[in-house]
């Protein structure tokens, strides 16, 4: 247990040094809700939410806003848990070596993970309830939590994979928008397809619009974050242990070898 709590606060530590993830928290994410909510037209527009079937009405700002909120918590929690998890990897590697308990150290990416979600999807929430006021305030801030989850396991796999943050920002930013701009209502007639359910913001996005423009409490499109959360989670803690993994202690007619191989005098030659 110690050991988990040591790694929870150097990885939280970690995290709150991340300088320019501070910046994008405090000044992209209202700057973003702004723009969206001010610049976009007000006119209401019919849309099918694909989750229940049923038809609405809501305006274009209200709903881009909502799309917008969802693209910059996914590109926000993404990038931070990137950087959290490339800087550490090889100080990680370095640690296990020693003998520092695995499971403590996915214990606290985990922990900085839903830590890092909870204070993002918070604030982006809070800033949409100052421009408008849905109808299930709650079940909004429960979608805006799933996708930066989902967003910030990918950051954590990802990390894994990739070797700088360049390659690694540019891959969220065109994952998410790839994944956002077809199901948003307003600017895209491919809202409605089928092939939507299987992109990772897809239970975000229809649990917002109903939280946003209905009562009824529909919780069914988390099922596919949660879906999502659950396959990027199990891949960046597979990877980790894997390339973390201690290697098994010599027999003891190897430890001979070593020894006579280490106490074998050199040759003239010999490095």
């Amino acid at each position: 247990m110690s050991a988990y709590l040591v790694a929870c606060r150097f990885a939280l530590l970690a995290m709150a040094k991340n300088r320019l993830a501070a910046v994008l928290l405090i000044v992209f994410i209202p700057v973003w809700i702004t723009v969206a909510k001010t610049l976009t037209t007000p006119e209401t527009f019919p849309f099918r939410l694909r989750a229940t079937g049923t038809w609405l009405r809501a305006g274009g700002d209200e709903i881009t806003m909502i799309s917008g909120s969802l693209n910059a918590v996914s590109l926000l929690v993404g990038f931070l848990m990137f950087s959290a998890a490339r800087r550490t990897r090889a100080f990680d590697r370095r640690l296990t070596a020693a003998g520092y308990p695995r499971t403590a150290l996915l214990g606290a990416k985990l922990t900085t993970l839903a830590v890092a979600s909870l204070l993002v999807s918070s604030y982006a929430t809070a800033w949409m309830l100052l421009f408008w006021t849905p109808l299930q305030p709650f079940l909004l801030g429960l979608a805006v939590l799933a996708v930066c989850l989902v967003y910030g396991a990918m950051g954590m796999c990802l990390a894994l994979f990739l070797r700088g943050e360049v390659e690694g920002l540019v891959t969220i930013i065109m994952t998410s928008i790839i994944d956002l701009a077809p199901q948003n209502p307003v600017a895209s007639t491919t809202a409605d397809k089928a092939l939507v359910e299987l992109l990772p913001s897809y239970g975000s996005l229809q649990t917002s619009l109903a939280a946003g423009f209905t009562r009824n409490a529909t919780v069914s499109p988390l099922l596919h974050s949660a879906a999502w959360l659950t396959a990027l989670t199990a891949t960046a803690l597979a990877a980790f242990a894997l390339r973390t993994r201690s290697h098994p202690p010599l027999r003891a007619d190897d430890r001979r070898r070593v020894a006579r191989r280490g106490a074998r005098p050199r040759r003239r030659g010999e490095g």
